[in-house]
């Protein structure tokens, strides 16, 4: 009897540590099959939430999933000037010389459908070039109230080639259980990084 016990409270425990673990999905992807560039070597990274320490851990998570590949990665928050939005003036004026190839944008999303962008479908700006998607959708994300009390569960990840500034790539991530932002942010950028190198938009 003392054995069986054992056994069903090894199940009960096996069976909770496995729900509170975090678990993320990719849905929602969209590719532009007629996108025939070069593979891309130079990317800046954007981290769209309202707290400033959220977007650095966005692209500095990003940053290290796409330094296991062939790849160099500015990020916005050490290359844009304080107060600066990255928009198509901005752009051109600190990037273009860089010759950066790409730009991937991560944004916030959250549990709350009344409060978040991208409940449900979320699906409304996946083919808005990036100037034109940054322009409608930025200011959500540094208004102190949009998500003020968000958690996050959904994230968009959009992959734009910079020569017309079009869309290439788009996925919505879903996490489970989501005990830390760190440990969220790393799955998501190791299964997105992933999925942009089995594209072949890197190597």
């Amino acid at each position: 009897m003392q054995y069986l016990i054992k056994i069903f409270f090894g199940v009960i425990v096996s069976s909770f540590l496995i729900s509170c673990s975090t678990s993320t999905q990719l849905t929602d992807v969209y590719v532009d099959e007629t996108f025939s560039g070069k593979e891309f070597k130079k990317l800046l990274v954007l981290g769209l939430a309202k707290d400033e320490w959220k977007r650095k851990v966005y692209e500095n998570e990003f940053r290290s999933q796409f330094l296991n590949y062939d790849v160099e990665v500015l990020l916005a928050w050490q290359e844009l000037p304080k107060g600066e939005q990255l928009n198509r003036e901005t752009f051109e004026k600190y990037f273009r010389e860089k010759n950066v190839d790409a730009i991937l944008v991560a944004i916030e999303g959250g549990e709350s459908s009344d409060k978040t962008l991208y409940s449900g479908g979320g699906s409304s700006h996946v083919y808005v070039g990036f100037y034109g998607f940054y322009a409608s959708t930025a200011s959500y994300y540094f208004n102190s109230e949009f998500l003020a009390e968000e958690k996050i569960v959904y994230m968009r990840t959009n992959l734009y080639e910079t020569t017309e500034g079009k869309i290439i790539w788009s996925a919505k991530s879903q996490s489970f259980e989501p005990a830390n932002t760190g440990d969220v942010v790393k799955e998501v950028s190791s299964k997105v990084v992933g999925d942009i190198s089995r594209m072949g938009y890197i190597k």
